[in-house]
């Protein structure tokens, strides 16, 4: 199945969001130490970016997301998180 402009666009972003949140926390390793971990972080990225990918899917201007969509964005920025991080 072809990805959609929206599909790309939100497994372009939320895969960015996690480099740079591998960058950030690299930079501020106390950051580890909150109460949610940093490779959890996407989630709320992929919850926004779903947000408004929803909304357009819901006016007929883009595809809706798929689970496997939201499961490869999160997983694999959570994996970019933790290898940045671990390095």
């Amino acid at each position: 199945m072809a990805l959609s402009r929206a599909r790309l666009l939100y497994l372009g972003a939320v895969l960015v969001s996690g480099i740079a949140i591998g960058f950030l926390v690299r930079f501020n390793p106390e950051w580890q130490q909150l109460a949610v971990p940093p490779a959890a972080w996407p989630f709320a990225v992929s919850l926004m970016a779903d947000l408004v990918v929803g909304q357009l899917a819901a006016q007929g201007r883009a595809g809706p997301l798929t689970m496997n969509d939201r499961f490869i964005a999160v997983i694999g920025a959570g994996l970019i998180v933790t290898l940045i991080t671990a390095l």
